[in-house]
Formats: structure tokens, sequence, C-alpha cells
């Protein structure tokens, strides 16, 4: 009886469907609370249901234009103050982000990879820099601020088995359940916890 939405999910083995409640949607730590969010995004898809994350939080959010240099002019225009983006698309804003008066509240950056080279200049545009690993299917899986060694820390819905790659069960009964799902995402765990579970990890390279 909930209002939802139905991605295509799109990998390697195959295509399936994904569905999210509003509400499960609401629950997703994509950005923080801000009064004039931006959301850009590489794919059409993605900006449709972060933007409707926004919504569902009470934010208006900006859609943000294919066009980089339309981007950045309706962005100044709408005064943003806080950025939802992926590691493709936040590349292309670097130099409006740099010609801004003062900082963002915070630069979410969502993805399942963080080039850390080109990641580390955005550090002075924002208060803080988040970066937050996702799957389209999943949801946020786990976070890190921005540094030169991130430090993931897995989110409290979340159960990630200890293994050389990241399988997730979430634990809110979601209409799409994940259950075991194994993202193919290697990972080196940290810490644990007490049963045994992953706690903190870094992105492994293998």
């Amino acid at each position: 009886d909930e209002r939802s939405l139905v991605k295509i999910v799109r990998m390697p083995q195959g295509e399936f469907l994904s569905e999210w409640t509003y509400e499960d949607l609401k629950r997703e730590p994509y950005g923080v609370v801000s009064k004039r969010p931006m959301v850009y995004m590489t794919d059409d898809h993605e900006e449709i249901e972060k933007s409707m994350w926004c919504y569902e939080r009470g934010m208006v959010p900006l859609a943000g234009e294919i066009d980089p240099d339309i981007a950045a002019f309706t962005a100044e225009r709408y005064q943003i103050d806080q950025l939802i983006t992926d590691t493709t698309a936040c590349g292309k804003l670097t130099s409006y982000l740099s010609s801004r008066a003062e900082r963002l509240l915070a630069i979410s950056i969502i993805d399942t990879s963080f080039p850390l080279s080109s990641l580390v200049s955005l550090a002075p545009f924002a208060k803080q820099v988040r970066l937050v690993l996702a799957l389209p299917e999943t949801g946020v899986i786990a976070e890190a601020p921005l540094s030169t060694a991130p430090v993931f820390v897995v989110e409290t819905d979340c159960t990630v088995a200890d293994g050389k790659t990241l399988t997730l069960t979430k634990k809110t009964q979601l209409v799409t359940p994940i259950t075991e799902y194994d993202t193919g995402i290697p990972i080196s765990a940290l810490t644990r916890r007490s049963d045994g579970t992953v706690e903190s990890f870094t992105l492994s390279e293998e």
C-alpha cells in the first residue's frame, strides 16, 4: 500500500528489478539535511532517486543539468548549500566549487570506488566531504570521511560478513530483500562486531 519506485539494475549476469518504498528510501543516509541541496549524478535514474530522497527529507533539491556549465550557473543562482554527487560527476563542478565565496555544508560522493587522487582536491570546498559506499540495488552500505586512507564504517542497518569481498545483508525488511548479497567489492576488514561481522573496513584493490 506504500508509494514506491522500481529501478532496473544492470549487471554482467543480467538485469533485474529493485523496488524501494519512499519510506525505506527516506531512511538511507545519502546526504545531510540542508536548505538547498543539489543532486548531480551521472546516471539519470540515480539523480531522480536521490532527488526523491531530498523531497522525503523535507528538502527541495536542484537537479543538475547534464551540461556542466549550465549546472554551475543554476547552482550559483539557486545558492546551493550541499552537493550530492558521484565520483565522475563531481569532477565537472570543480571550477565552480573553487569559485564559491563560502564552503558548502557538505559534499556527499555516492559510488562504489573512490579515486582519492582526484577527490582530495574537494576537501577545501565543503565543511565535510563524505564518501558514501552504495549500490543502486542496496542503498548505502558504509561511509567514510574523505582522507588519504579512508576507513568505512558499516551502517547500523547493514550486516557485512567477514570475507575478501563485501557480502551484505540489510536488516530492514525491504520490498526487494538484500540477504547475503555478494557485491563483489574487495574489502579488508579492520574491526569486527561481537558477532564476528565487519564493523569497519578499507576498500581493497585486489
